[in-house]
């Protein structure tokens, strides 16, 4: 039964805290954030996602609901610069490595995509869209047989994906 007044204590300092009306202002910005987003006022949203950032740097839905705001206005280099920022705080986030991996190829930059995506793959070593992603990047890089490489091991693990079947055609030629 101890326990639960030490627990009360425990929030309680932590709710007072003097830092708490940072977190309160950053939480704020969101909202308003969110709001502008549903108004479709996205240059507004990303910067009122971008104070909340800049209040709480470790503040993770305002970090998401960036990327989603530059990449609902077709803004793909700037939600690039916002994945690479998130995936400094949380390098698990695998999505993010994966849709980094792709913007970086659709930039030609087959080197650094490779690299996401092989960060994906050493974490799921059959992560259907890592083994594309790889073998496009790879394909881009001159690296043809790395490229047929991963295709053929998705082709072995999922038989019915018919991406592989195409991605395959797509780096003989």
């Amino acid at each position: 039964m101890t326990t639960l007044p030490v627990l009360l204590a425990f929030a309680a300092l932590f709710v007072n805290r003097p830092g708490a009306p940072h977190i309160k202002a950053a939480q704020a910005a969101y909202e308003e954030g969110k709001q502008a987003q549903a108004d479709q006022q996205l240059s507004r949203a990303a910067e009122c996602f971008q104070r909340a950032i800049e209040i709480e740097p470790t503040f993770l839905d305002a970090r998401e609901a960036l990327i989603r705001s530059y990449l609902d206005s077709s803004q793909r280099l700037e939600a690039a610069g916002a994945i690479t920022r998130l995936l400094e705080i949380n390098p698990e986030l695998l999505s993010y490595r994966l849709l980094l991996g792709q913007i970086l190829l659709e930039q030609k930059r087959a080197e650094k995509a490779l690299a996401q995506f092989s960060l994906v793959l050493k974490r799921e070593p059959y992560n259907a869209e890592g083994l594309l992603g790889f073998a496009a990047a790879a394909k881009q890089a001159g690296m043809k047989e790395r490229a047929n490489e991963a295709i053929e091991r998705g082709r072995k693990r999922y038989p019915t994906d018919t991406r592989f079947e195409r991605a395959a055609v797509t780096a003989e030629q």
